[in-house]
């Protein structure tokens, strides 16, 4: 059951550790800074035979960097823009941490932009740190970035005491993307462990997401009215081009309603054709629009198919009245006489 949460909804997950390290700059300078150790861009290989990688450098996106990222492997560094002002460091220092009668010397490669206190921070990879700190193989926390479906009654009660819901409820909340049901995963897969949700973030994604679904549904409603008034455009135009044909189809006897159904068979066969191309080319720009926002693709629900062949129908007979009822009122001998 945990794969229907993490494995297409886990976007990175980034291990941490905290300390305060004596610092010593070349000229000598001594300070205290706070330091984080982590991954920045770390291969994983699964037992599963795939890998995947893994780090700061996704998990933290949005920061901005002049120089270059550390290696996992080597002994470089990345400081915060407000540290790196405070203690006066550059791009290719070298900072000598000292803890615990351990030293290592590390190459400063970069200095980072984060917007919060982030900035006034020293960031190294968390081998050189658990080194320093006689901590091999622990972590302090593990932070994890994964696409969140907005909050609604059922995720709030399921996040109070889940225990209390029903079997169908349970499996419903369980195996959606609901933060509280992916915490509650993470819980699980890891033992003696506590899932805190950063509140902000994930709110702020769901208010987003419900107003990015909002403008599509939006969009699309008037899309429908604009293909009924496009549809109603060009049918009447048929009709009028055609006024002779239909005139002579009444006078060799051929009623209303078969003239009728003729013409929507002909207009539900293009609407066909016009519906599938662009549910095609919509697809493709939904995977497009997918992966270079959301970095994901965008699953075809089976459900779609036979709604898009019930919109089109309907578009097509909404748009298409206003035409039939010209074609019911053209006589034939005014039309044949060119009247």
């Amino acid at each position: 059951r945990q794969t229907c949460i993490c494995m297409y909804n886990i976007v990175d997950f980034t291990p941490f550790l905290s300390g305060s390290i004596d610092a010593e700059m070349e000229n000598e300078v001594k300070y205290e800074i706070p330091v984080e150790g982590t991954w920045f861009k770390n291969t994983l290989d699964l037992s599963t035979g795939e890998s995947v990688t893994t780090g700061i450098i996704n998990l933290k996106s949005w920061w901005t960097l002049d120089g270059d990222w550390p290696d996992d492997g080597a002994a470089e560094a990345v400081i915060g823009e407000k540290a790196a002002r405070q203690y006066q460091v550059d791009i290719g220092d070298i900072i000598k941490l000292n803890k615990d009668q351990q030293t290592q010397e590390v190459v400063v490669t970069g200095i980072f932009h984060a917007g919060d206190d982030a900035d006034n921070q020293l960031y190294l990879p968390l081998s050189i740190l658990q080194q320093l700190m006689n901590k091999e193989g622990l972590v302090e926390k593990i932070e994890v970035s994964a696409i969140t479906t907005p909050d609604n009654e059922l995720s709030r009660k399921a996040a109070r005491n889940p225990e209390l819901l029903s079997i169908k409820d349970w499996e419903t909340w369980y195996c959606t993307a609901y933060v509280s049901s992916i915490s509650y995963q993470i819980e699980e897969a890891i033992s003696n462990s506590k899932a805190k949700v950063i509140r902000q973030v994930a709110e702020s994604e769901g208010t987003i997401l419900s107003k990015t679904q909002l403008l599509m549904i939006l969009i699309t409603i008037l899309s429908l009215f604009g293909s009924i008034l496009g549809i109603t455009s060009i049918v009447s135009t048929s009709i009028i081009e055609r006024s002779q044909e239909i005139g002579l189809l009444k006078a060799l006897g051929a009623d209303n309603f078969s003239i009728t159904i003729r013409f929507l068979t002909e207009i539900f066969i293009s609407g066909l054709f016009g519906g599938g191309l662009g549910y095609g080319l919509g697809y493709i720009l939904a995977q497009v629009i997918g992966q270079s926002v959301f970095g994901t693709s965008i699953t075809v629900k089976p459900l779609v198919i036979p709604l898009v062949i019930c919109i089109v129908f309907v578009v097509t007979i909404g748009g298409s009245l206003q035409a039939i009822r010209m074609l019911l009122s053209l006589k034939p001998a005014e039309v044949l006489h060119g009247r």
